[in-house]
């Protein structure tokens, strides 16, 4: 981790931690494919994975957690990413990896694979048109 700092993002300013993570290349490769650009996810990519799964906490889905079998697996092919992410965003999500046991890295993987299969069940497309639909709201309405 590289520290907090002020950033001003798509959002308006926000403090936002710096990250260099390491995920499997398949894990880069789905997300890519699954938000349909083209290009090798970003920063904002992996905040909408993460506020989608830590949004899924609640009712902890089939599969939302860290499966037991992956625990002693290996990654054998990996990227590296340095990320800017929301502060609180990223302290919830170590929060969340240390409650599962797992190292934050893998825990993001997880999720982000977990998030693009919900692309492909739908259910992510409705929850982030719905947040989109909130934030376009005028205030008092």
């Amino acid at each position: 981790m590289f520290g907090a700092q002020a950033l001003l993002t798509s959002k308006g300013w926000q403090t936002v931690t710096t990250v260099r993570v390491k995920l499997g290349a398949f894990a880069a490769e789905v997300l890519a494919r699954k938000l349909g650009n083209g290009e090798p996810p970003g920063s904002e990519d992996f905040e909408r994975v993460i506020q989608f799964y830590l949004g899924e906490r609640g009712t902890r889905p089939p599969g939302w957690a860290y499966p037991d079998l992956l625990r002693e697996r290996r990654v054998s092919d990996e990227v590296e990413l340095d990320l800017n992410v929301e502060d609180s965003l990223w302290i919830s999500l170590e929060a969340e990896a240390r409650e599962q046991d797992v190292a934050v890295d893998r825990l993001l993987e997880h999720a982000t694979l977990y998030f693009a299969a919900e692309i492909d069940a739908g259910r992510a497309t409705e929850r982030i048109l719905g947040e989109i639909e909130k934030e376009e709201e005028p205030e008092g309405a």
